[in-house]
């Protein structure tokens, strides 16, 4: 309320005098008693036949074509990008209008903006060097001021900004200026129709490449990656026209931090270019060295994640091979076989009664993740996250009482690092594992988690993403919803092959599935289109025959779904309780273990009994 007072009282102010102000300040033509409106996003014609009239009631100028609505303090904040604390303070703040500060900038940037010239042959040489066709440097509609290359910036029509730098490789810092008066905003937004994308890059050098490679709908942020929020808070509401907002930063950590930035004020609208396909530091030397066709592969790698679209023609086959990304294996050998491991791109369902195993699985999966220099990302919706760390720990030290101690909680004891060997265990772990509780958090829909996880990925670039389970991270409402969990499938399927990464969804059975049975996939508790998306399906059953768990038989985990290969392994599992390991059992008793490389100095003796994996026989096709 406070802020349109001020505005009312500034528009009274200036009263019809404004209508000067506004007409010599845009440089509006009048024909009889009408103008030219400036909008030329709207008029594709330039309004040939004017249509903005001035309403000297309103205190306004409004077209008739396209709606545009221009006051004394929409033309300061709209057509030359100053803050409404600036306009307030100035047009409030001085009695009279001459004395202002933001009239006086206005009036030395058209001063020095007079003397921008036609760009001189200096300047084009250096920019040829960079890539840049003379065709371009003519759209982008560059000029000379003083020596320097001068870069319009534009807002509608009207010139507000130019950006200058010297024509040379190591033109001294700061390498780029501003003519004095500027109020840059994005750059090449002239150039640029609202509609489905929008490219955002970091230089103008870069946005003029990326046009020039055919992706007219550019803009650079031009303060750099390091200044974005002052310029994006002028820029939100016309870049949330777009339905999506690629985004093109540098291969350094300026670009990650703008990667970041825009992942957190846009949400799902970003998307982030695979940088593992730079060689080069930015989009121009990238251009240089590589080409046109290196640019559309940076650009169409963003694209493929707004649309899920193959264009054959650019991205022909090229042959089977490892998908980007990380094999993880789960550390049992026939399992790991069967699935060819636990593959990027793809989601897994683990099912299994309570008190099953399946967490015992799942924090298995975690540790030789972790163990193989992956990073991992849980997602728990029930439990204690310290009681699963010690649980983690307790199987990765293993059974040498060096490494731990006993302590008691209540009548039951548990293994405890001792304090060196936690250090090793957390450098073992350090930057690989990020717990997440949801009930700790206040996400409370669906689409809120899903944007969260992909938040996290996006940043992070997690290897394996694990949700232990899904009744507990759907509300129960939305978890008894199989149109839910089918859209809530779905979305895990797309951010999987979307960042390249392996996700895990644990679920329990339904109620057909009797303890000690041989399990089905159609026995999974929830819609069919969990088991039909997901690419494999591991079900976990604890024995509970007596003869076969005095035979050293705890259980079976059986692959009972594997969309790219037609094994479908089974095997019998002993349960070690010293490491907490679900160990694979080979049919002459023997079982196959292995240590984790946490403790470079760990020599474990193993028990005659045991088995090393490295010593097991090798799988031939």
């Amino acid at each position: 309320m406070i802020a349109l007072n001020q505005i009312q009282e500034i528009k009274e102010k200036f009263g019809q005098s404004a209508e000067n102000i506004i007409a010599s300040g845009l440089n509006l033509k009048k024909y009889g008693k009408k103008y030219h409106c400036p909008n030329i996003y709207a008029h594709k014609n330039a309004d040939r036949d004017p249509s903005m009239s001035w309403d000297s009631k309103a205190l306004q100028f409004y077209c008739f074509g396209c709606n545009m609505k221009i006051d004394i303090y929409g033309y300061y904040k709209d057509h030359l990008n100053y803050t409404h604390q600036e306009i307030v303070r100035e047009l409030l703040g001085e009695a009279s209008y001459d004395n202002t500060q933001i009239k006086k900038s206005r009036d030395n940037f058209i001063s020095e903006s007079k003397k921008v010239t036609l760009i001189n042959q200096e300047c084009i040489d250096y920019i040829k060097l960079r890539g840049i066709t003379e065709e371009t440097i003519n759209k982008f509609q560059l000029g000379t001021y003083k020596g320097y290359i001068a870069f319009p910036y534009y807002k509608y029509e009207t010139v507000i900004g130019y950006k200058i730098r010297l024509p040379k490789k190591d033109p001294g810092k700061p390498k780029m200026k501003s003519i004095t008066g500027s109020k840059p905003y994005l750059y090449n937004i002239q150039n640029v129709e609202v509609g489905a994308e929008l490219i955002i890059c970091e230089g103008e050098f870069d946005s003029m490449i990326i046009s020039q490679c055919g992706f007219g709908n550019v803009v650079s942020v031009g303060a750099g990656a390091n200044s974005l929020d002052s310029i994006i808070e002028q820029a939100k509401d016309y870049l949330h026209k777009f339905e999506a907002l690629i985004i093109v930063s540098d291969n350094d950590e300026a670009g990650r931090n703008m990667d970041e930035f825009f992942i957190k004020n846009f949400d799902f609208k970003a998307k982030l270019i695979d940088k593992k396909l730079y060689t080069q530091k930015d989009i121009n030397e990238e251009y240089v060295k590589n080409g046109k066709e290196k640019i559309i592969e940076l650009i169409e790698s963003a694209r493929f994640k707004i649309e899920g679209r193959r264009d054959v023609d650019k991205q022909p086959y090229k042959g089977l091979s490892a998908k980007t990304g990380n094999y993880i294996p789960t550390g049992l050998n026939t399992i790991d076989y069967g699935l060819n491991d636990l593959a990027p791109g793809c989601v897994t369902l683990i099912t299994g009664r309570a008190n099953g195993g399946k967490s015992t699985l799942v924090k298995q999966i975690i540790a030789n993740a972790i163990d193989k220099e992956n990073k991992v990302y849980l997602v728990s919706g029930e439990g204690d996250l310290e009681i699963f760390l010690n649980e983690l720990y307790s199987c990765v030290i293993g059974r040498d009482e060096n490494y731990y101690k006993l302590v008691k909680i209540n009548k039951r004891y548990k293994k405890e690092p001792k304090k060196e060997m936690l250090e090793k265990l957390k450098k073992w772990h350090s930057k690989k594992l990020v717990l997440f509780n949801k009930g700790d958090s206040k996400l409370k829909t669906i689409e809120q988690f899903t944007g969260m996880l992909e938040y996290e990925i996006k940043i992070s670039k997690y290897d394996l993403i694990i949700i232990d389970n899904l009744m507990s991270i759907l509300s129960v409402q939305a978890s008894e919803k199989y149109e839910q969990q089918a859209d809530f499938m779905q979305r895990l399927c797309d951010l999987s092959k979307m960042y390249n990464t392996h996700i895990i969804l644990v679920l329990h059975p339904n109620k057909t599935y009797k303890k000690g049975e041989n399990m089905d996939f159609e026995q999974i508790s929830g819609t069919s289109d969990l088991y039909n998306k997901a690419d494999n399906v591991i079900s976990i059953m604890r024995e509970y025959d007596k003869d076969k768990i005095n035979a050293g038989v705890n259980g079976k985990i059986a692959v009972l779904k594997n969309r790219y290969f037609t094994d479908l392994p089974s095997i019998d599992i002993y349960f070690d309780k010293q490491t907490g390991l679900l160990l694979e059992r080979n049919d002459d008793g023997t079982v196959l273990t292995y240590n984790f490389n946490w403790c470079k100095d760990n020599q474990v003796e193993i028990p005659d009994w045991v088995k090393e994996a490295e010593n097991a026989e090798s799988w031939e096709e």
